[in-house]
């Protein structure tokens, strides 16, 4: 299992750099993402992690996100369920 740390400037740049290593990993066996420390999430890494949890989905691949709470609210204020980013109630 690989475990990746989020940073806590979640932006378009963080996005762009995770990418790459993101595909890859989650193309190799399963992923945890570590986003307890995230204070600001973008829309871009938002995008990143709700295609990632997906494409796990589609896959069935195993991929674990921890989110902050900052990451909660932010899906929350997006009027998105936050438990999609965690892999409930997101279709595949």
């Amino acid at each position: 299992m690989t475990q990746l740390t989020l940073p806590s400037r979640c932006d378009r740049a963080a996005a762009i750099a995770l990418h790459p290593e993101l595909r890859d990993k989650l193309k190799a066996g399963p992923v945890t993402l570590d986003g307890s420390d995230v204070s600001a999430l973008g829309q871009a890494m938002l995008q990143l992690l709700l295609s990632a949890r997906q494409t796990a989905n589609r896959t069935g691949q195993s991929l674990t996100i921890t989110p902050s709470e900052k990451m909660r609210s932010t899906l929350t204020n997006a009027g998105a369920d936050p438990d999609m980013l965690c892999g409930n109630g997101m279709a595949s």
